[in-house]
């Protein structure tokens, strides 16, 4: 019999397959897991409104990750469980800072039901298809007054320099995310990552770290893999992932996520 009572899943790159969809194969297996008692716990970077709409029929009653561990619900369409929220003055400081550095082409400040955004360009519209509504506008000189949970930072030319400039400055004040080819560098609270949500939602469950499985392929996937009692990396994983995973899953476009959950449930 298997130890495990919950999955703790990533979407880009995990769950989703190159359309961005869940596919039967995938679909049909969460929806197994569910029925056998199993809490399917999808953590992604996505707001929860991008989890509705994708995985909104498997119908699991178990809390959802979203922004990157920011957020917490009790279930897909229950209240909040937790939030992480980067402190105020942090927040105005560091916008003060991406103000001065060029290459900085756009932010987006996410709030529990919705975002702001600095520039009104095409480089937003994924992220108005994940809200399914448009953002907010803010400037330097008028910023948000209520809680920011992440902000996200474009910069695709200067990404790098971006980043360790910000990590300079603001690394022991925030937790920084940086991703192998997304154009996007991803802030949020210091103690708010994937691993510690998933801490939050055993603790809800009534579960141990030892009883969950999490599977993953990015950089935000680290410390939920590396906290699991199994971790598991897709084959198209960051090198970082694999490291520090106990096994891999096949490629996320061919359904690896069911490969190697239908293994592990004898499904």
């Amino acid at each position: 019999m298997h130890p495990y009572k919950a999955v703790f899943i990533d979407l880009d790159g995990t769950l989703l397959n190159r359309q961005a969809q869940v596919s039967p194969r995938n679909a049909a297996c969460l929806k197994k897991l569910v029925a056998q008692g199993i809490h399917v716990v999808i953590a992604t970077g996505r707001p929860v409104e991008s989890i509705r709409q994708l995985v909104g029929s498997i119908q699991s009653p178990a809390p959802v990750i979203s922004l990157s561990g920011s957020m917490v619900h009790k279930s897909l369409y229950g209240e909040p469980l937790a939030a992480q929220i980067i402190p105020f003055e942090t927040m105005h400081r560091l916008l003060e800072v991406c103000r001065g550095l060029g290459g900085v082409r756009n932010i987006l400040l996410d709030e529990a039901e919705g975002f702001y955004a600095l520039q009104d360009d095409p480089v937003i519209d994924e992220f108005i298809g994940m809200y399914g509504k448009k953002p907010m506008p803010f400037t330097y000189d008028s910023v948000p007054q209520g809680p920011v949970l992440s902000i996200l930072v474009h910069a695709r030319e200067d990404r790098r320099v971006i980043y360790q400039t910000l990590q300079e400055q603001f690394g022991e004040l925030v937790h920084f995310t940086y991703f192998r080819e997304y154009p996007w560098i991803e802030l949020s609270a210091f103690e708010s990552n994937k691993g510690q949500a998933m801490t939050v939602v055993c603790q809800h469950l009534g579960i141990s770290l030892d009883e969950v499985i999490a599977i993953g392929d990015g950089a935000n996937d680290l410390e939920m893999i590396a906290a699991a009692g199994l971790g598991i990396a897709m084959e198209n994983g960051d090198d970082e992932v694999k490291a520090v995973a106990d096994r891999l899953a096949p490629h996320h476009n061919l359904d690896g996520v069911a490969a190697v959950l239908e293994e592990i449930f004898r499904l």
